[in-house]
């Protein structure tokens, strides 16, 4: 069986080299489970058939003669007529006699453990010899001394860019885990497109080509799902439709009031209320300092505050949209929530509940088809689902949105885009 096994083995050894020396041009066949796996199957099938075969008793009787040096004695007598062992009963002829005597004189003192004893032979030459071809097929096209000057180059780059792909597949499959099952297929592409770049045996057109048709794959499933999801909207977008609803807020406000009163319509936007700071730092272009994230955060907090007297300026929905726009999502979405149970609290004036109302529709339009669409959708369905929504269900929504993001960034960063 060792014997089969061995040969079996060595079979599957050229096989697996000649399939490794093709993998230079055809990358598909880039695969070392797939070549260690051919000489398993090799010495699997070889120990088998030395397992099944059936030995007749001249090929045995061959075999002692040949380990113990019997001169042929043994399978001699085998073959003479009627006999099926030297130890059968001597026939009448003297000839015969004569020669199974002479095999059974000899053999009786051999031991079969001396005879059959483990030893180096040929199928384990065969084996060893056959596993240094594989070798050399595997790892001399890698050794740096048989390329060129420009192959190492080349090689260097695609191992260093392999590694790159094998991290971004990683965190795709991570984010992805039991959801977009189109993701998680281009994430093993992606991952086994890096390992064949990493063992440098690619040519660079292969790799380009190969790293040119998958990215198309992701960018057409990054597309596929910012359009899922309707992201389409930069925060940025959304905090100037906040300003502009804001200043129409305000104007209409100082119209009907000034109508009201029977006063001019620049005494009646005086009465409006505002608040100028968070006007200031709500309308700053460009990111906030963390000092004035703070401080916004803190001016709009207050207004927020179920016990507050203070009356709703204009501007807040617009510092919301501000803190959202700085990718303050936590503390926008919590303000948010506090905003909502406080309009369905009934402990405000009706001016302020109607200014608030507003504003918060006019924030939920602004905030459609962005990062914080999920949260929009809230705001525009009902103020009361925002309003009493808990702690976890605020931040497994957060959470939501945070996976939806990263995941668009690794889609976009695994595309080239």
């Amino acid at each position: 069986m060792e014997r089969y096994g061995l040969f079996g083995a060595a079979m599957g050894a050229i096989t697996s080299a000649f399939l490794a020396v093709l993998s230079l041009r055809f990358d598909f066949l880039i695969n070392y489970g797939l070549w260690i796996g051919i000489v398993v199957i090799g010495a699997i099938t070889g120990a088998a058939w030395g397992l099944l075969r059936k030995l007749s008793n001249l090929s045995i009787a061959s075999a002692v003669d040949k380990r113990a040096g019997l001169k042929e004695r043994l399978s001699t007598a085998i073959t003479l007529p009627g006999t099926d062992s030297p130890l059968s009963s001597l026939h009448s002829q003297p000839t015969e006699s004569a020669v199974i005597s002479d095999a059974v004189s000899h053999i009786s003192g051999v031991k079969p453990n001396d005879v059959f004893a483990h030893r180096f032979g040929r199928p384990h030459a065969s084996f060893a010899i056959a596993l240094v071809i594989l070798a050399i097929a595997i790892f001399v096209p890698q050794m740096p001394m048989v390329q060129s000057k420009t192959r190492k180059q080349e090689v260097r780059v695609m191992k260093q860019e392999g590694v790159k792909l094998q991290k971004i597949a990683k965190d795709v499959r991570k984010q992805t885990a039991g959801k977009h099952a189109e993701l998680q297929k281009l994430a093993n592409k992606l991952d086994m497109l890096g390992k064949k770049m990493e063992t440098g045996r690619m040519t660079r057109k292969q790799a380009m080509l190969k790293t040119r048709k998958l990215s198309k794959e992701i960018k057409e499933q990054q597309d596929l799902l910012a359009k899922q999801n309707s992201f389409t909207k930069p925060m940025s977008q959304a905090q100037l439709e906040m300003k502009q609803a804001s200043d129409q807020l305000t104007q209409k406000m100082a119209e009907e009031l000034a109508k009201k009163e029977n006063i001019p319509l620049s005494e009646a936007m005086k009465k409006i209320p505002t608040d100028q700071r968070m006007a200031e730092l709500a309308r700053k272009e460009g990111p906030l300092s963390e000092s004035e994230r703070k401080e916004l955060e803190k001016l709009v907090s207050k207004y927020a505050n179920q016990d507050s007297g203070l009356q709703m300026p204009t501007e807040l929905a617009e510092a919301l949209a501000k803190l959202a726009e700085n990718k303050d999502y936590q503390k926008a979405a919590e303000i948010m929530r506090k905003l909502a149970q406080k309009l369905n609290s009934g402990n405000m004036s009706k001016a302020d509940k109607e200014s608030l109302k507003k504003q918060m529709e006019a924030l939920a339009k602004a905030l459609k088809n962005t990062d914080l669409n999920k949260l929009a959708e809230a705001m525009r369905k009902n103020a009361e689902k925002l309003a009493s929504m808990s702690d976890e269900e605020l931040k497994d929504l957060l959470k939501q949105i945070k996976e939806m993001q990263k995941l668009q960034q690794m889609c976009k960063k695994a595309g080239g885009g």
